[in-house]
């Protein structure tokens, strides 16, 4: 799953940007055409969440807001693929 459009460069921005609200990822995903609809961001969201790599949280008060962190595994996820990036980086 992790190797679908967009997961990998959104996992990275929630590290970066912790405790991000959903309208900030999709702006994110957008600007850097990473996806072309709101159904996509909310894929690719739902999936991290699912695998355990983004934790949700949902504010009931109005306006609601959903927002997303790194998990624990989502952190480890994250460090062994940035340590596999540098890998081929240094030895290209």
């Amino acid at each position: 799953m992790m190797s679908k459009k967009g997961f990998y460069d959104v996992l990275k921005y929630v590290k970066d940007n912790e405790g991000i609200h959903y309208n900030e990822v999709l702006k994110y995903a957008f600007d850097r055409k990473i996806v072309e609809s709101r159904a996509s961001i909310t894929i690719i969201l739902n999936g991290l969440t699912d695998l355990g790599l983004l934790e949700r949280s949902v504010t009931p008060t109005r306006p609601i807001r959903t927002t997303y962190k790194i998990s624990k595994k989502g952190s480890h996820i994250i460090n062994k693929l940035k340590e596999v990036e540098a890998t081929f980086t240094t030895t290209s």
